[in-house]
């Protein structure tokens, strides 16, 4: 990713460098063990939304979002407020609406083929568990402010459609793959660009004020050293060999809308039966068989609705 400019000196062979300047050879960096086990972080975040610095500060786990929203709008002073309204108005709707759910911060303990993402944002907590060798997962989504909730069983198949709502394919987007690497959370890193193609399918806005269906661009960065089995953790379908690290989803043409998802730590440790097990409560639905159900009971809870009390047979 980066392009240092060549000095004049760097054309001159290594042995003469080596005795001008008496320096030894740079010790090789030191190999980064495979990561099979532990605990890492994550973060999204949405640079040049004006909402996003603002939303960031709030934490959805010290309770009661709208008065932390309140204190930090009164905080502003004037011209802060008249800056932060200019630059929103010309904002897409839906980078709105995405800087207002989008999770910012996120944990995924993995253990082998077993992995449990769980995550916040400003009007629901999520966890999503994914078992790499059955390919089934469960996820469970609850309201921050009000006793709703929805959780539900899926298959592989079922990912893209409950959690990774873009899809980077061969036939829409062109990739290239660069040399060289960078570390991510301590992780030699390699970058691969997906550029739309011209005339892709569903490439238009929905309507007035939307972002295409498509991204026109990404940047996704992997380490061999990271399972590729966590890739379901992000709301990115990309078919990588590795584990994505990094990723930037250009959402126009300019790159000015953009969102970023990458690992903030990775740390090796022991992960419990615990620490992969969601606590769900009944009734828990088959996305296969409820896909209808299960998606009207997550916009409900995304969007803050009141509680519903679980159908009964009586």
């Amino acid at each position: 990713m980066r392009f240092p400019r060549q000095l004049a000196w760097s054309a001159l062979p290594l042995t003469l460098l080596l005795a001008t300047t008496g320096a030894a050879p740079a010790p090789p960096a030191p190999a980064v063990a495979n990561f099979t086990q532990g605990v890492i972080t994550t973060r999204v975040s949405l640079p040049g939304n004006p909402y996003d610095k603002l939303l960031s500060q709030i934490d959805p786990a010290k309770g009661n979002v709208q008065a932390q929203m309140q204190q930090l709008a009164t905080s502003l002073s004037p011209a802060e407020q008249q800056q932060l309204q200019a630059a929103a108005a010309k904002l897409s709707p839906a980078m709105t609406l995405g800087a207002l759910m989008l999770p910012r911060k996120g944990t995924i303990y993995c253990r082998g083929q077993e992995a449990r993402a769980t995550t916040d944002a400003l009007t629901y907590h999520l966890e999503n568990y994914f078992n790499q060798a059955t390919n089934k997962g469960l996820l469970l989504m609850a309201s921050q402010s009000a006793p709703q909730r929805v959780n539900y069983t899926y298959d592989a198949a079922s990912v893209k459609k409950t959690w990774q709502s873009i899809v980077v394919t061969a036939q829409d987007y062109t990739a290239k793959t660069y040399p060289e690497t960078v570390a991510v959370a301590g992780y030699p890193s390699q970058k691969t660009t997906y550029t739309l193609k011209p005339g892709a399918s569903e490439a238009a806005p929905a309507g007035p004020g939307q972002l295409p269906n498509k991204p026109v661009a990404l940047d996704v960065w992997t380490s061999a050293q990271i399972p590729q089995s966590l890739n379901f953790a992000h709301p990115v379908y990309v078919a990588e060999a590795h584990g994505i690290t990094r990723l930037v989803v250009y959402f126009d043409k300019e790159r000015q809308q953009r969102m970023v998802y990458e690992f903030a730590s990775v740390q090796s440790k022991p992960v419990t039966d615990q620490d992969l097990q969601i606590k769900t409560t009944a009734p828990v639905l088959d996305y296969a068989k409820d896909e209808m159900q299960v998606g009207m009971q997550m916009l409900g809870v995304m969007m803050g609705g009141p509680a519903r009390q679980p159908a009964t047979d009586e």
